[in-house]
């Protein structure tokens, strides 16, 4: 009777161990001050509140100098004489490729379909030779009717298991005449992933019809919405702001209970030196965090 009663005091005493596991789940945010509008240096774990709900989150690291996954994706459609379009294509390959070495960059393009490498080349001459295949294929793609979500679904397709940091840089007129995905579904998709969506908005040829101006604000707003949720940003013609963007900010180290089994709200703020919420700075991050299943170790 003793025995048994000492065992149930050890469950007892395990317990609280065994419900309090964590694990760390590692993404990307950026900080900004709210007056200047740039970016904010030299931050550490403690200048940082996470919070769920009433549920504080531990910030554990806070690193400022990080390697992440870009895709660049860029429309070229229209139709054959989309030369606005084929330009920013050829304009973003240049910057792809003369991106800093060690960087694992993907380049595409889309019209009615989408052609994207295979890989992430960090390498600038193997992802030279990569772009010039994609800028090869461009030519013989159906350009008509641009499937834009469709492209975004392909793209998130590109990186495989998720990693933290990943980022797809997109390139559009917002034109959509194609697609078998729509906004919502790509919202589904990216939440899940973890996947943040930066967007460049650049004006192509735009065929002219009576709903032309409609799509394109439904289009520009859904995009709009989806890069802020994920923690991206919307650009207006700065292609080479967005890319230098995507390998800003900070690789942060968050504690989440085991638990944490599908992605869920979050809040992110800064604090100040006396260890108040800084009203004044604006912090960039996803609506969302992912269960710890759903990354790798974090990319250093």
């Amino acid at each position: 009777m003793v025995r048994g009663f000492c065992f149930f005091c050890l469950i007892l005493l395990a317990a609280p161990a065994v419900f309090a596991q964590t694990c760390t789940i590692y993404v990307v945010v950026d900080a900004f001050d709210g007056e200047t509008t740039l970016g904010i240096d030299h931050l550490k774990a403690k200048d940082f509140e996470a919070r769920t709900g009433n549920a504080s989150l531990p910030v554990i690291s806070a690193a400022q100098s990080f390697n992440n996954r870009v895709l660049i994706l860029v429309e070229i459609s229209g139709n054959s004489y989309n030369w606005p379009m084929l330009a920013t294509a050829r304009g973003m390959a240049r910057i792809a490729r003369t991106a800093p070495a060690g960087r694992p960059i993907a380049f595409g393009v889309f019209a009615e379909e989408a052609f994207i490498s295979k890989e992430f080349y960090a390498d600038p001459q193997k992802r030279s030779s990569a772009i010039d295949d994609v800028l090869a294929q461009a030519e013989r793609l159906p350009g008509k009717d641009p499937a834009l979500f469709d492209g975004l679904h392909q793209a998130l397709a590109t990186f495989g298991p998720h990693q933290p940091g990943d980022t797809v840089v997109l390139v559009t007129d917002f034109h959509d005449h194609k697609s078998k995905h729509n906004p919502a579904d790509l919202t589904k998709e990216f939440t899940a992933a973890g996947t943040r969506l930066v967007v460049v908005f650049k004006e192509g040829h735009i065929r002219r019809t009576t709903d032309t101006h409609r799509y394109i604000k439904d289009e520009n707003r859904a995009l709009q919405l989806l890069s802020s949720r994920t923690g991206g940003m919307y650009f207006d013609n700065t292609s080479s702001r967005a890319l230098d963007f995507a390998w800003a900010g900070y690789m942060l180290g968050i504690q989440l209970p085991n638990t944490w089994d599908k992605p869920k709200e979050w809040k992110l703020q800064l604090k100040d030196a006396d260890g108040k919420i800084d009203k004044k700075a604006l912090v960039v991050f996803p609506q969302h965090l992912v269960p710890c299943a759903a990354t790798v170790t974090a990319v250093r």
